[in-house]
């Protein structure tokens, strides 16, 4: 979407520490976080619909799916399984969402961290499994949520989650 007006806007410095730090924990800057805050709020209210945005960054649109999941963290042999379920799927990666008493570790600080998952294909009831990168965590009270875009993926492995796409 293109940003061709400037608003500027006074507020406390406890709201705006508040502010910094809720971007840090998005991966954001403030004035990214604020402009998503406002979006979310607009289409909410029905003030503007998402066409009217002009402005999806996805390159693959999202399907909403039920998918029980296995996160691997590190390598073999130390590497650690840990339960999950992808709330959505697309070409391009998934979100991933683990209950929040669940043993996964996920940090904040520093570069995001790598992983497979893997999840049980509704065709071939075989195992799929993508090596991921997380882009973003967010603490969403009772879970914890992973975005994550699919890495060095084949052909062959999309064409094996094309029936949740549908």
């Amino acid at each position: 979407m293109q940003k061709d007006a400037v608003y500027s806007m006074r507020m406390s410095s406890k709201i705006r520490e508040a502010l910094k730090r809720a971007a840090r924990k998005e991966r954001r800057t403030v004035a990214s976080l604020l402009d998503k805050i406002i979006i979310d709020y607009l289409q909410t209210e029905g003030f503007v619909v998402g066409p009217e945005l002009n402005g999806e960054r996805r390159q693959f649109q999202r399907k909403r799916v039920m998918l029980p999941s296995t996160t691997i963290l590190g390598a073999q042999p130390k590497a650690e399984n840990y339960p999950g379920v992808i709330l959505d799927i697309s070409r391009g990666g998934v979100l991933i969402s683990y209950a929040k008493g669940s043993e996964i570790r996920f940090t904040s600080k520093g570069e995001l961290p790598h992983f497979r998952i893997c999840f049980q294909s509704s065709r071939s009831r075989k195992e799929v499994c993508f090596d991921c990168i997380a882009r973003h965590m967010r603490d969403m009270g009772e879970a914890i949520q992973v975005g994550a875009s699919f890495s060095g993926t084949s052909e062959k492995n999309l064409q094996k989650i094309s029936p949740y796409l549908i």
